[in-house]
């Protein structure tokens, strides 16, 4: 793709993106390779010589006036419009926006974050540990696609963070002469429309991704590439303005956080919907979970864990046969009758509240796994959402219908250009340069490392994880040290948190609950003395600031209780602590009784950790870190699978949408 096309225009019209490719997995794999051989934007620069060519303009810099500096930023601006993003301009933007930085934020970018900003505006992905500044380094490649006229998207894994990122780079962008802004959930669609028309838009994935679809919904459903050049600028000069476009075209995104956006979140299709009366009364679901309650394990159905589906045997027909003699006619209809009691078994058995939902105001609120944040305007599909709020006893919701849809594969893909940054990308890697064409290049830190990780203790059941965390915690708070316990879900941060009452310990808890108070938790986390219990809202981009005298102490010490089904959790979580060179310390507290941890590991697995658990002690750390690791390894692949099949269906479902003339 060529620099100078990556902003709309004649040549791409006024909604730039990238068009269809419509390959098979083998074609696509040789236009990637061949893409990569002849594609300089992959042979970049050794880290030493971007750092020096651009630290030599940067001297020259600092001896400039205030005027003297807005003289060259609009020097500048001109020449990235006119020639693009050519190498010895964004060399000459570094060093600018290096200075800039400086004299608004008081932060002067390191070597490191330098090379990490050239990867990503060369649509290369920066692995970069935790603690290394990732939002500050993106400031260097969306700040000089934003003085090139690039309308820039900065893709965050959840609204915290795209609102914090913003607040706290605005200063820069105003001296720069640019424009930024937030669009979080909830918005207003005039405020949207607004706040997309800024240079530079912090955003999340679900955000952007659903405002993309609501596009295309109103640019309508033709397909041919005149018509849909057509439809863009009518609706632009529409002076309508519930008729408007949201986005300026899918240029250029930088996505922090970039496995979390574009794997972890990769398993579920995006699908806008509309609402639609309810087919089934409230009493036909309360009728569905009394029949399935009263049907035995294997006896009348074979249920799967890990997939979520259940199987009725022969008998469980029978059974159910006979007991809906008495109840509506609908129940007569053998398939509506298995598909509701399908739903009902599955709502009962593998989803549970407080784990991967919540219920507030009467109403189911879906949890994300990966973060631990409520997700309030999704909802699961085909009446399962449904059976949920009868089993909760709360009011039924409306049913929805599919509008539009999308996969996540699909719409980063059709982004001109694509970088992003994350310290977890080394065990995606090979996934993400297949499904995207992202290559992955690892920077190194600043400053080393100096956390020191103690490893981790499995426990044969809660009783003796319970004695084992409070006596650790009570070690570590006597000498002041700051301690954050991550817990894997709702139910067992409240659970931890009933733990250290009992023993007199103050603390904080931060989970889905206490979403709205996460700002002040987490600048609270870093003080001598704190204790704070969070679920995986404490991990990704969570940036916990050290007080004055924890430093000196050992800094802050944190404590996983559950296990991640993916090893990535797991670093991200201990990622909290020895951040940009402070001192930290990190280890795992487990128990066999985990229920989160025996769904990871299956019960082989748990069984052989159990015979080698004895009654006080932990588990040999030579059984237990490899047995782990294969668990989830076993979990990555089955998810990695998922993916795939994901974008086999979405690939499918495209041909059957383009044969009758719509576009998703």
């Amino acid at each position: 793709m060529s620099e100078l096309s990556l902003k709309p225009g004649l040549s791409l019209g006024g909604y730039p993106q990238r068009p269809e490719q419509g390959l098979g997995d083998l074609e696509a794999a040789i236009k990637r390779g061949t893409e990569r051989l002849l594609n300089p934007a992959h042979r970049v620069a050794r880290p030493q010589v971007v750092a020096r060519r651009i630290r030599r303009l940067e001297k020259d810099l600092r001896n400039l006036g205030d005027a003297e500096l807005d003289a060259a930023i609009d020097e500048l601006r001109a020449l990235l419009h006119r020639r693009g993003l050519r190498k010895a301009l964004i060399v000459r933007a570094f060093a600018l926006i290096c200075e800039a930085a400086d004299r608004t934020l008081g932060k002067r970018h390191y070597d490191s974050q330098l090379y990490g900003g050239w990867l990503m505006i060369h649509g290369l992905l920066a692995e970069m540990q935790t603690g290394e500044g990732k939002t500050l380094t993106a400031t260097l490649p969306a700040c000089t696609a934003a003085l090139a006229g690039i309308p820039v998207h900065v893709i965050t894994a959840n609204d915290y963070l795209a609102g914090r990122d913003c607040e706290l780079m605005i200063p820069l962008y105003r001296r720069l002469g640019l424009t930024g802004s937030a669009v979080v959930d909830g918005m207003p669609l005039e405020q949207c429309q607004h706040a997309y028309q800024a240079d530079i838009v912090h955003t999340t994935n679900k955000q952007i991704a659903f405002d993309y679809l609501r596009d295309r919904i109103e640019m309508g459903e033709d397909t041919g590439d005149l018509r849909f050049q057509f439809r863009q600028i009518k609706t632009r000069l529409d002076s309508d303005s519930e008729s408007r476009l949201l986005l300026r075209g899918l240029c250029f995104a930088i996505v922090d956080e970039a496995d979390s956006v574009l794997i972890d979140e990769a398993n579920t299709p995006l699908i806008i919907t509309r609402k639609l009366p309810n087919e089934n009364s409230p009493e036909t679901y309360s009728d569905a979970l009394y029949l399935a309650s009263l049907l035995r394990a294997e006896r009348d159905y074979r249920a799967d864990a890990r997939r979520r589906t259940v199987e009725l045997t022969v008998s469980g027909e029978d059974c159910l046969e006979e007991q809906v003699q008495n109840l509506p006619r609908l129940w007569n209809n053998q398939r509506k009758r298995l598909a509701l009691v399908r739903q009902a078994l599955a709502a009962m058995l593998f989803y549970q509240r407080d784990r991967d939902y919540l219920v507030e105001d009467g109403q189911v609120q879906i949890i994300d796994q990966s973060t631990g944040r409520r997700m309030p305007d999704r909802a699961w599909e085909q009446g399962l959402q449904q059976m949920i709020e009868a089993k909760e006893g709360c009011l039924i919701s409306e049913h929805r219908e599919p509008q539009a849809r999308i996969s996540y594969q699909r719409f980063f893909s059709r982004y001109l250009r694509l970088g992003g940054t994350s310290g977890t990308l080394g065990e995606v890697s090979a996934e993400l340069r297949r499904v995207y064409g992202l290559e992955v290049r690892r920077v190194a830190p600043n400053m080393p490392c100096k956390r020191i990780r103690y490893g981790t203790r499995i426990y044969r059941n809660t009783e003796v994880q319970k004695d084992a965390l409070i006596e650790r915690v009570t070690r570590v708070h006597s000498v002041g040290r700051p301690i954050l316990i991550g817990t894997c879900s709702v139910e067992d941060s409240e659970r931890v948190s009933g733990w250290l009452r009992e023993a007199g310990f103050e603390h904080r808890v931060l989970n889905a609950r206490q979403d709205r108070e996460e700002a002040e938790i987490v600048a609270a986390a870093g003080q001598k003395d704190a204790i704070t219990v969070a679920t995986n809202m404490a991990g990704r981009g969570t940036d916990i600031a050290l007080g004055n005298v924890v430093e000196a102490l050992g800094g802050l010490h944190v404590i996983a209780t559950g296990l991640n089904p993916s090893r990535r959790l797991d670093r991200q979580l201990f990622g909290r602590c020895a951040r940009q060179g402070d001192p930290g310390s990190a280890e795992a507290i487990l128990s066999l009784q985990d229920e989160a941890l025996i769904a990871c590991m299956g019960g082989l697995i748990a069984g052989i950790l159990k015979l080698f658990a004895g009654k006080r002690d932990a588990v040999s750390a030579l059984v237990a870190k490899p047995l782990l690791r294969l668990a989830q390894r076993r979990y990555e692949i089955r998810q990695r699978r998922i993916r795939k099949a994901l974008i086999r269906q979405d690939r499918r479902l495209r041909r059957t949408l383009a044969f009758s003339g719509r576009f998703e």
